[in-house]
């Protein structure tokens, strides 16, 4: 995907809990959890939504990530790979701020008891079944919790979303985060990413992400694969908000030229993954999966 953001700076709690990627074979690393669906309903995405409460940081434009916020301290430059340990008296849990500072809450056993994928989709923009439940099946597989899938629908037809709209839309429609239950929200939509019109998906926040249906076709076109392409950018962006590439460590090892990227072309976070050139870039297929240092990385996030 030919664009650039500013580097990223690692997220790391500092009186904040920040709050999984998969390998080459999800269903192996799957544990036991407990996949639960609600009954379709839908809901009435605003015509044009406000904006979340409190200050917001200008959106990232030319980028996938659309950080929100003030975010936690930056990791010790002389401590690189590591992740601050949670503090027994750390305050409100359920704070979001930026994309990454949900990954601890996602990832570590101790973070919280459980957690909750909710997909939300607009008529025409629905997954197929077997994306959710890989989501699921990959948190499940790497923090070792209960892992559930909740859908609803959306009204409303394709347009130009904002990071501000897709945040608001996700917070009107998904349930709140607790203590006991951190929530992963899955936009399915019609339309695209308005500072980014070539972006399939995008991640806005610590715990939302949105992919684009008509995207994800185009990018689809040259490949011939649409579920191939589906899953890859959903797995793609469910990276980014378990904290791929360096948003929550400082390793040093993502892409120079794409920050918060992996410059490995095997790997589901290498950058074109999540962009209409994908089938361009890419002419054999995207990639699905996470490679092994993305996974050395959420293993690092989920220990401490």
């Amino acid at each position: 995907m030919p664009h650039r953001r500013t580097r990223p700076v690692a997220l790391l709690l500092a009186g904040l809990v920040l709050a999984a990627a998969c390998g080459s074979d999800a269903g192996d690393q799957a544990v036991d959890a407990t996949s639960t669906s609600t009954t379709p309903s839908e809901v009435t995405a605003p015509d044009r939504p406000p904006a979340p409460v409190g200050e917001q940081a200008p959106a990232d434009t030319t980028h996938s990530h659309a950080p929100v916020g003030p975010g936690p301290s930056p990791a010790d430059p002389s401590a690189p790979g590591t992740v601050a340990p949670m503090p027994a008296d750390a305050p409100d849990v359920t704070a979001v701020g930026p994309v990454g500072s949900q990954a601890v809450r996602y990832l570590r056993p101790s973070a919280s008891e459980r957690v909750l994928v909710q997909v939300l989709a607009q008529d025409g923009a629905a997954p197929r079944p077997a994306v959710p439940e890989r989501v699921r099946q990959v948190l499940s597989g790497l923090s070792g919790k209960p892992v559930s899938v909740a859908t609803a629908g959306l009204d409303g037809g394709p347009r130009s979303w904002t990071g501000d709209e897709l945040r608001a839309l996700a917070d009107s429609a998904s349930p709140a985060q607790t203590p006991d239950q951190a929530v992963l929200t899955l936009l399915f939509l019609r339309g695209g990413f308005a500072e980014n019109e070539r972006a399939v998906g995008v991640a806005v926040r610590g715990d939302v992400a949105a992919i684009f249906a008509e995207r994800v076709d185009e990018a689809a076109g040259v490949l011939g694969d649409r579920s191939a392409v589906e899953d890859a950018v959903t797995m793609h962006e469910v990276g980014h908000l378990l904290g791929l590439v360096d948003l929550v460590l400082d390793t040093g090892r993502a892409d120079p030229e794409h920050p918060g990227h992996s410059p490995n072309r095997e790997s589901v976070m290498y950058y074109a993954v999540e962009s209409t050139v994908l089938g361009s870039v890419l002419a054999g297929g995207p990639p699905r999966d996470f490679d092994q240092a993305d996974l050395d990385d959420l293993a690092r996030i989920r220990n401490g």
